[in-house]
């Protein structure tokens, strides 16, 4: 039989856990989830932008075009095409550096795809054009990647006149942009490219795109430029960077967040040049076709459709017909005259409808 002495004593201890409860819960309550959101922002904004640190860091020999190009550590197929078809000399000799942004591969990530860090190392040490951050490689952390490519860019090559961002799965004829930059074209300090309007977030949270209330709490988005490619210069990247440090805010989607939140807070214009543009890669092989007739194309950037050498092909074709070709009559462009089974779609990754149907 327990002795009243032993009654007290668990009483008391019961007494204890509840006051530790009561305690902590209220301590809870009194730190609002707001703040405690924002101070991991603010630790996550200052390193992707300036206090991460650098794994591999390349050299910036630019007089012209720092061309930086986000690209997943684990798949070099797509950097291989781009070396490829823009070789180092010849960028040299168009007074471009060109510089891909990577993150780390974790050991799940080393094991699937086959590439370690120090075949990261042996391809930077081969072509001196990867800039490495202290971060995972992964969706969430496009954002590291793109901040760290614009701080790299601000600091290394401040007397190069454009800074052109891109995903390392696009397609681009660098003759042209080189040729439109020169022309004038791109008015002073904007972010030129092609514009999203009217995006809402993605609230399906079976979408790998899917954005919860908290860490984006408008219905829609501010216009941006697409993340596939844009153009810009140091000033506006200067802004950009500082505003991030300064105002303690974050967001993952990489081209929202920079080129839309950023560039709204500090009140930068956004230019389209979304002609150039194609959402779909077999217009990209029309053009290509297009050198028998000795045709230019249009169409200065658009998707692989999953093949890299896509790349290859279409800077081939694009170098012919930078000093061979005719430009298309309005009525033969190729977006009016290439035939193929697709309906546009947008630029906006991870943007998906779910209809219901009626099955008979």
């Amino acid at each position: 039989m327990v002795s009243k002495f032993g009654f007290l004593l668990l009483f008391g201890c019961i007494g204890c856990v509840l006051l530790f409860f009561i305690f902590v819960e209220r301590n809870l309550r009194q730190t609002p989830r707001t703040n405690l959101h924002f101070q991991t922002a603010y630790e996550m904004i200052n390193r992707s932008s300036g206090d991460i640190r650098i794994l591999i860091e390349s050299s910036c020999n630019a007089t012209f075009l720092i061309w930086i190009i986000t690209s997943y550590a684990g798949d070099p197929s797509a950097r291989s095409a781009l070396r490829r078809a823009y070789m180092d000399q010849e960028l040299q000799t168009l007074g471009i550096e060109r510089v891909f942004l990577l993150g780390k591969l974790n050991d799940d990530a080393e094991k699937r795809t086959h590439v370690s860090q120090g075949a990261l190392l042996d391809e930077s040490r081969r072509f001196n054009d990867i800039l490495q951050g202290d971060f995972l490689d992964t969706y969430r952390n496009l954002t590291y990647k793109h901040l760290m490519g614009l701080r790299w860019a601000m600091n290394n090559c401040k007397h190069v006149k454009y800074i052109m961002k891109m995903d390392d799965d696009i397609v681009v004829n660098i003759y042209g942009i080189l040729k439109m930059l020169r022309s004038g074209i791109i008015e002073k300090d904007s972010l030129a490219g092609y514009i999203m309007k009217n995006l809402v977030p993605v609230r399906e949270p079976a979408n790998k795109w899917y954005v919860s209330k908290m860490e984006y709490a408008d219905n829609i988005y501010p216009d941006f430029v697409s993340g596939w490619l844009y153009i810009t210069n140091s000033q506006v990247a200067n802004q950009l960077i500082n505003y991030a440090e300064s105002s303690h805010i974050y967001f993952w989607i990489d081209d929202v967040f920079v080129t839309g939140i950023l560039r709204k807070g500090v009140n930068v214009k956004i230019q389209d040049i979304g002609k150039i543009y194609t959402t779909d890669y077999r217009y990209l092989e029309c053009c290509i076709k297009g050198k028998i007739n000795l045709l230019k194309c249009e169409f200065l950037i658009g998707p692989n459709g999953g093949d890299t050498e896509l790349q290859v092909k279409f800077k081939e074709f694009a170098k012919f017909c930078h000093t061979n070709c005719s430009i298309r009559a309005e009525n033969n462009l190729v977006g009016k005259t290439c035939v193929v089974a697709y309906k546009e779609r947008y630029l906006h990754k991870g943007a998906f409808q779910i209809n219901s149907i009626k099955i008979l």
